[in-house]
């Protein structure tokens, strides 16, 4: 387990745990996918020491053999694959007046146990091999009574390798049909039961439920605000069209939907093509029903960018608010190198450059000419990078674009409004952000429009109500 948990650190992949759910005892364990390099584990409160561990190592190891995700081209190839061995299914399937119209259901309903099965292979013969009969009694003796509870403990039959990934595995069970579907009906020719149908929805539901449930109360509490727990709209992203690039502008109503947007985009992501098996050119074009051929598909590999973060620390801009912003900034960690990040504090000039994990105090003061802080910054920046830069946007913003052309980093300016943070009345929106009308008009040399604006730089505006002084 130490051992898992120092591979997670080192892939810069965090992991936090679903507690205190009352959710029916029937859900087994299982995890999710939250966000870029953030996980969520479920594992009922009341079970045993022993098996609590054993299940939460099996979860770590479906997130570390990405069984989050699942290929669409090759539940394309399943379908293909159940057309084709339609005889065979079609005389397991339960008596039913309407069974030609519920065939998309009955295909997906065997691709998941299907892929259940060959994941829980993949989880089991490669995490416990010689001490996979002790796992078992274990888990079957203390795990609920569900109906999935034979694909979760599934494991490689006799004559099969062990240590394959999940998807050549499930080559293996297509070939192997009449056993698999044995499997997943309860014995030997056995029909699929409606009643077992019913039963595996309801636990996929309830897992949702606690997915939901659990993101709701996240969005719920915002650490930054003292708002008693007041529900909080996720953030809205609205993508400019005519911009030189598909940028985006987004709203957040509170710093925690800021963090979530600091991890989404300053991560750097690198695809790359993968081939799922060799049976793929092997037999490409040679499809039937003795070879199940998975397609090639792109798997998002992410890679933890540096940031180079320019705060805005003009005498328009209070020092709490600015320290607010930067701690929500270093909570995002792990999904950047805090070794390699910078935070560079500007007025009208150079007020401090640290590393971002080293950041102290800030004393706000000055004026305002952040272009020559992105002329500073520059030497920061690299396709590696990801360029952040924070301020109430009382600037010269075509002074902004002219110097960041030519940079290669991933650029993102983050606005926020002081007037509701220091007590003013007026609230600002983005369409009073642009413009000869907008309240930056009177700070710009030129006016910039908003399609000028996002045509260089993804934005996000923390709208005012999230300012609230504590």
């Amino acid at each position: 387990m130490d051992d898992m948990n120092a591979l997670f650190k080192r892939l810069n992949v965090s992991v936090s745990y679903i507690k205190d759910t009352a959710a029916s005892k029937a859900v087994l364990p299982f995890s999710y996918r939250a966000a870029p390099g953030e996980y969520c584990i479920y594992i009922r409160n009341d079970v045993d020491g022993r098996v609590h561990a054993v299940c939460d190592l099996r979860e770590k190891a479906h997130i570390l053999y990405n069984h989050s995700t699942r290929p669409q081209a090759q539940k394309i190839q399943f379908d293909g694959f159940f057309r084709k061995n339609m005889p065979v299914i079609f005389l397991r399937l339960p008596e039913d007046k309407n069974i030609n119209q519920r065939m998309g259901l009955y295909s997906t309903y065997i691709y998941e146990r299907f892929t259940g099965m060959a994941q829980a292979m993949e989880v089991n013969s490669k995490l416990f091999k010689d001490d996979w009969r002790d796992v078992h009694d274990l888990l079957e003796k203390n795990m609920p009574g569900s109906v999935r509870l034979q694909e979760y403990l599934a494991y490689p039959k006799g004559g099969w390798p062990l240590g394959l990934d999940w998807m050549t595995y499930m080559i293996f069970l297509c070939k192997d049909m009449r056993k698999s579907l044995d499997a997943i009906s309860g014995g030997e020719g056995n029909k699929i039961k409606t009643g077992d149908m019913g039963a595996y929805n309801s636990e996929i539901l309830s897992e949702n439920q606690i997915k939901e449930s659990h993101e709701t109360r996240k969005t719920m509490i915002d650490e930054h605000n003292g708002d008693g727990g007041e529900r909080i709209r996720r953030g809205r992203t609205t993508y400019i069209t005519g911009a030189a690039a598909s940028h985006s502008v987004s709203e957040c109503d509170s710093f925690g939907q800021l963090i979530q947007i600091l991890r989404e985009r300053g991560v750097m992501y690198k695809k790359r093509r993968i081939f799922t098996d060799m049976l793929y050119n092997n037999n490409r074009n040679k499809f039937n029903s003795d070879v199940f051929i998975p397609r090639r598909f792109r798997v998002i590999d992410k890679t933890p960018a540096a940031l180079c973060v320019l705060l805005d620390v003009s005498g328009s801009v209070p020092a709490g608010l600015l320290k607010r912003v930067v701690h929500s900034i270093i909570k995002a960690e792990g999904f950047f190198d805090k070794e390699k990040s910078r935070l560079v504090c500007w007025s009208d000039g150079l007020c401090s450059d640290t590393l971002l994990n080293g950041a102290g105090k800030f004393t706000a003061g000055g004026g305002t000419i952040l272009a020559g802080g992105i002329e500073y910054c520059k030497k920061y920046l690299n396709e590696n990078v990801s360029f952040f830069i924070v301020s109430d946007f009382q600037d010269d913003l075509g002074g902004w674009i002219r110097a960041a052309k030519g940079i290669r980093a991933r650029k993102i300016a983050i606005a926020y409004d002081c007037a509701d943070y220091t007590g003013g009345a007026k609230r600002m929106c983005f369409s009073d952000w642009f413009g000869s009308a907008g309240s930056n008009a009177n700070y710009r040399k030129d006016v910039v429009t908003l399609k000028e604006f996002t045509a260089v730089f993804d934005t996000a505006m923390i709208r005012p109500y999230a300012l609230r002084s504590d």
